[in-house]
């Protein structure tokens, strides 16, 4: 007994130490609370929409940018901080999302059965990050296609899984076996863990990790020149984006509670693709812009003022995509920085003007 209470106390001490470094960090790094308000901004949300400010079904659609913005996130490590190609990103986040609505219907509690459907999908991630490094460039593209290809057909057909064009329903998830959660406590729980999971994608970025990924995504040969292990980092930049992928699938049925196999396509990938370079490579609240500025835009504003032509958002995001390509290739998070340089210049033009009339008197 003296040695449970022991080990109790050593828990409780662990967590609490983490608690109050990072309290501390929220205090001293700028970066911690914007996580912070981005959190408290996504559930002012919910408040707006029980206070009957805001339309109801407004947040099943920010519910959406969250999810893929983790999803998002992942591919930006792959893309933006490795360098490689994925077109099967669609693929893992219908498997996440098949997966623990299959597992929990074995008998298995959520956490257990979202930990089967992401041990499985790593593994997975492993065999496509070890037939990555066979392949460069366009076959990279083409190979990981073909893997999202084979996940939908395997949604399509294999109705012991999937339930085929039937799909299959689930419901939210209850948390630790007695905290059920309804459709705002999945939301806040939906918000918890993006911000969980920018936090992780932050520290890994600024770690020995990240400048390796960074160092392979820029030469390969200088990288190993500087002895950094190119199969090594591969391997972890696949299933690193696979993980995320997983997740966001997750959590698409802990709240939408439908999962059909006509979701996870080719076009949802690029979709996803378009996010992360719309909003920024390696810029993780431009990843969030992005997801918001190709989904949340159309669907908050265009589909109402053009409800009479289909296939506004389409046009506007390859419309934003080229504009973004052309003036701002690392995305749309910079042009922050040029309003912020535009203002400074007005603010010394302001300046020397004021100087100037001083000078005249």
């Amino acid at each position: 007994m003296k040695k449970v209470l022991s080990y109790f106390n050593k828990i409780t001490i662990y967590i609490k130490d983490s608690f109050r470094r990072m309290v501390s960090a929220v205090k001293t790094d700028a970066m911690y609370r914007r996580f912070v308000y981005l959190f408290v901004g996504l559930n002012v949300i919910l408040l707006l929409s029980e206070l009957d400010i805001m339309n109801y079904s407004t947040v099943s659609l920010y519910a959406y940018i969250i999810i893929f913005t983790i999803v998002a996130l992942g591919l930006n490590i792959l893309l933006g901080f490795s360098g490689l190609m994925s077109l099967g990103t669609a693929g893992f986040v219908g498997f996440g999302a098949y997966g623990v609505v299959y597992f929990e219907t074995l008998g298995f509690p959520y956490e257990i059965s979202s930990l089967i459907t992401i041990v499985i999908a790593t593994f997975i991630g492993l065999a496509v990050g070890l037939f990555s490094l066979k392949v460069e460039g366009v076959y990279l593209a083409i190979s990981t296609l073909a893997v999202g290809e084979i996940f939908s057909q395997i949604f399509k057909r294999v109705t012991w899984f999937t339930n085929a064009y039937g799909g299959v329903h689930y419901k939210y998830p209850t948390l630790l076996g007695f905290i059920e959660l309804d459709r705002n406590m999945t939301y806040i729980f939906l918000s918890f863990v993006m911000v969980v999971m920018m936090v992780v994608m932050y520290h890994l970025t600024k770690s020995k990790t990240g400048r390796a990924l960074l160092a392979m995504s820029r030469s390969n040969s200088s990288a190993q020149a500087m002895g950094v292990s190119i199969s090594k980092y591969r391997l972890f930049s696949f299933v690193v984006a696979i993980l995320y992928a997983t997740i966001g699938g997750i959590l698409y049925a802990s709240f939408y509670r439908y999962v059909q196999p006509l979701d996870w396509n080719l076009m949802l990938t690029l979709l996803i693709l378009a996010m992360v370079v719309v909003g920024g490579m390696k810029s993780i609240f431009g990843t969030f812009l992005g997801v918001f500025i190709i989904y949340g835009i159309p669907k908050l504003y265009l589909e109402d003022l053009f409800s009479s032509v289909s296939g506004v958002a389409y046009l506007f995001s390859g419309i934003l995509i080229i504009v973004v390509v052309m003036f701002y290739p690392y995305g749309m998070i910079h042009v922050t920085h040029d309003i912020k340089k535009l203002y400074n210049k007005y603010k010394i033009h302001k300046q020397n003007k004021l100087k100037a009339g001083d000078g005249d008197e």
